[in-house]
């Protein structure tokens, strides 16, 4: 290798090694369809660099639900341990059916764009795919091997047919020059996809004869050729090598006899395989031990003597070394309904040595579920595939099943033309990438603390407190007047109060935090016609269960005889415009209107003897006379504790309403931190504001989306009770552990139920080990 070869090649593998890593994710479901009411019960894989190790990068995940017309239903926050993070997502009964996605990402992920997030389509609401007829119109677009066609040069032409719907069309057709004559034929042969060689000659301009059983046959053109140029071809059908072709034409030859090119083949921003060579002649060919590549989509790039891209070739390479070899068994091939399962597993490498990892497991039935196996996706197709490619992919999980020689074929020919994503040289040779988003390790809240004009005011004292989870911080704003928390462990929506002053102990400084920021959401970019599904059959499923929990309480239970209550009509409630009073403004157990306050320098002080019950501790306090705590006070919608009463000045007060007995209180459930509240809409309340202009001086609360806390799966056990008397057990998800961990000879057993419906149940398990080595399997039984 000459001095030029080493100094190109070695700098841009530097530069390539510089680019910051990239994070990815994926969600293992318990199952791809939901039915009203479900609960998706999901674990997240969030894997790094060019093994797809597990990432310690980021700690925090957000996983967000998105209905069909793009807005978001839900979204939780999780942890991240090494990677490894699980939750379930309750769905409303009142969904309307659909394609709903769901989408992961970290907040490191958000430097590389939406492409980078793990985006899964669910139905919600449906099972049965309905048929739709095709539409007449459709796309048909040609990729030249490589990237350009060059006059004289034989090349290979996939070709794509998209209908109006998104998804691939079959076609056949011929090429013709433009005098008429046919120089190839050519049809799809999976998804719309297919290839046909061609050999442009100089001057001539070449067009598609399209037909479709039916239709009328339409044209399109092809890119025209380039007269001086190169083709990049690369064969991956053989078993043990990969072959490499760059050819060009005599014109180019002449021009750049001697020249040095360069080939660099690159996965997940590692080169695994560099060349270099000169311009002799009008071929050049090159073999690659497929074992020297990973598993997934490797780069191919020719490169001229200057350095500038000249052609661009993806493949898929195919390494079961890289993979983890499951094994499942059960003490059983058939059970009853109530049986217990025994399921044992078995994780080992590709030298049949035991593997300790961390797996996932979901058993469902799949007689209701019916699961497209082909349209699923899983850790294989997600983390070698589709997270490295842009735009839809239809049928992922095909090329990973029943793999033979066509599946093969058919995955080269998504290869020539689907978009690649995930590195572009010329961006990598001229600017690095930006990252403008820092990795989240741990719970964030940031803001800034200034004057009340806006000065910023470093040095000052920055207080944190979530109360009821028991979190007290304290930190140093910075020059800038910046803080920032971090290590929090804060669960649900919580009332986060801080308070602020300067370095002279002074309170007269205004807080302004920093919003929780998310990504905007965009468009799907799967097809806009998906098969809807047939919801009336899952909508009497549902019903069927309401009626079944409605007949078990009808039957167990004790009907009343009828009973008459007298009562009175309580006078009209006074107006309080924008109270946050749940019950509605003006309807509490009492309400103080600001005329009606007595003097005092504070609020405790101008409210004492005015409210019935109430007393107020030396502080200032509110108390329950009738169990002696603490009450909570709700200012202007935001809850605090009752300590904050003081902060108030009384001047901006309008109204009071107090909640003090257990109907007045009990709409607020578990949120109040005290035994009642006082409700206070403040005069600026009254009309809508900044909500931070209410606040005193010094003091702000905000509600702060925290970690969502986890449930666990709810796993009966029929053989323990005595007799099941209770609503059938009619759920589609019969088990999901998302925390299996295999021991040191990689086994590992799990114990479960199933339930009431007979059929045909799958198991499925995924999971990773500590290495980046990913594995899958599924398994079958039959209960009747």
């Amino acid at each position: 290798m000459s001095a030029q070869d080493s100094t190109f090649l070695s700098g841009a593998i530097n530069r390539l090694n510089n680019q910051p890593a990239q994070e990815r994710v994926y969600l293992h479901l318990d199952k791809p369809n939901y039915g009203f009411g479900d609960t998706i019960w999901y674990k997240a894989y969030t894997v790094i660099g060019p093994k797809h190790q597990p990432s310690a990068l980021s700690g925090v995940l957000y996983a967000e639900l998105i209905s069909p017309s793009d807005s978001l239903v839900s979204r939780q926050i999780i942890p991240l341990v090494s990677g490894i993070g699980w939750s379930d997502m309750p769905l409303p009964v009142n969904l309307k059916p659909g394609n709903y996605r769901l989408r992961a990402y970290t907040r490191w992920m958000r430097n590389f764009g939406a492409d980078a997030f793990d985006e899964q389509r669910v139905m919600i609401g449906g099972i049965a795919p309905a048929t739709i007829k095709s539409p007449e119109k459709y796309d048909v677009q040609f990729f030249p091997e490589g990237g350009e066609l060059v006059d004289g040069v034989r090349s290979r032409v996939a070709i794509k047919a998209i209908g109006t719907n998104g998804f691939g069309k079959d076609i056949k057709g011929t090429i013709e020059d433009n005098t008429g004559n046919i120089v190839a034929d050519f049809s799809t042969r999976h998804l719309g996809m297919g290839v046909f060689a061609l050999t442009p000659e100089a001057g001539k301009r070449y067009k598609a004869m399209i037909t479709i059983t039916g239709e009328t046959a339409v044209t399109a053109d092809l890119p025209a050729a380039k007269a001086m140029g190169y083709t990049f071809g690369v064969n991956n059908s053989e078993k043990d090598s990969i072959y490499v072709k760059v050819a060009t034409n005599e014109k180019t030859l002449a021009a750049d006899k001697g020249q040095f090119f360069y080939i660099l083949a690159q996965s997940n921003g590692r080169v695994y395989y560099t060349a270099s060579g000169r311009l002799e002649g009008t071929t050049y060919t090159a073999s690659i031990a497929r074992s020297r590549l990973p598993e997934g989509i490797a780069q191919f790039t020719l490169f001229s003597q200057t350095g500038e891209p000249l052609a661009e070739r993806i493949v898929f390479i195919e390494n079961k070394a890289d993979e983890i070899d499951v094994t499942l068994s059960t003490n059983s091939e058939s059970y009853k309904t109530h049986g217990k399962v025994t399921l044992n597993l078995i994780a080992k490498d590709s030298a049949n040595k035991p593997v300790t990892g961390s797996f996932s497991v979901a058993v469902i039935n799949e007689s209701k579920v019916n699961p497209d196996e082909s349209n699923e996706y899983t850790i294989l197709n997600k983390l070698l595939l589709s997270s490295e490619l842009k735009g839809y992919i239809e049928q992922p999980n095909y090329y990973f099943t029943n793999q033979s020689d066509k599946t093969r074929a058919d995955l080269d020919l998504l290869m020539l033309t689907q978009g690649y994503r995930r590195y572009d040289w010329k961006q990598i040779l001229t600017n690095p990438t930006n990252t403008t988003y820092l990795p989240e390790r741990t719970q964030e809240l940031a803001g800034t603390i200034t004057t009340l004009s806006g000065k910023p005011l470093p040095n000052s004292k920055i207080t944190l407190a979530v109360t009821r989870q028991n979190i007290f911080r304290d930190t140093i704003a910075g020059e800038n007047g910046r803080f920032v928390f971090t290590g929090l462990d804060i669960t649900d929506t919580a009332v986060v109060v801080i308070k602020a002053s300067k370095a002279n102990k002074r309170d007269n400084v205004k807080i302004i935090p920093e919003r929780q920021d998310y990504p905007q959401i965009a468009p799907a970019n799967y097809p806009t016609e998906v098969a809807t599904a047939d919801t009336t059959r899952l909508a009497i499923k549902y019903s069927d269960f309401k009626k079944e929990q409605k007949d078990y309480v009808f039957k167990n239970g004790r009907m009343l005889k009828t009973v008459t209550i007298k009562g009175y009509r309580r006078p009209s409630p006074p107006k309080i415009p924008n109270s946050s009073n749940l019950h509605g403004g003006g309807n509490a157990d009492q309400v103080i209107m600001y005329d009606q306050m007595g003097d005092g320098p504070d609020l405790a002080s101008r409210l004492t003897g005015k409210i019935n019950f109430v007393t107020f501790s030396q502080g200032g306090t509110p108390l329950n006379t009738r169990t002696l705590s603490k009450m909570a006070i709700i200012v202007d919608g935001i809850t605090l504790s009752g300590d904050h009463l003081g902060d108030i000045n009384p001047d901006d007060v309008y109204s009071i309403e107090v909640l003090r007995t257990s109907f007045a209180k009990n709409i607020y459930g578990s949120s109040l931190p005290g035994d009642g509240a006082l409700i206070i809409t403040t005069k600026r309340g009254v009309t809508p504001v900044d909500p931070a202009s209410i606040h005193p001086a010094g003091l702000i609360a905000i509600n702060y989306a925290g970690l969502y806390k986890a449930k666990a799966f709810y796993t009966p056990k029929y053989s323990a009770l005595p007799k099941h008397n209770g609503p059938p057990d009619k759920r589609t998800t019969i088990y999901w552990n998302q925390n299996i961990l295999t021991d040191k000879d990689g086994k590992a057993t799990i114990d479960f139920y199933n339930n009431d419906n007979d059929g045909k149940y799958r198991v499925v398990v995924e999971g990773i080990d500590d290495n980046g080595q990913i594995g899958r399997q599924t398994y079958h039984y039959n209960v009747n």
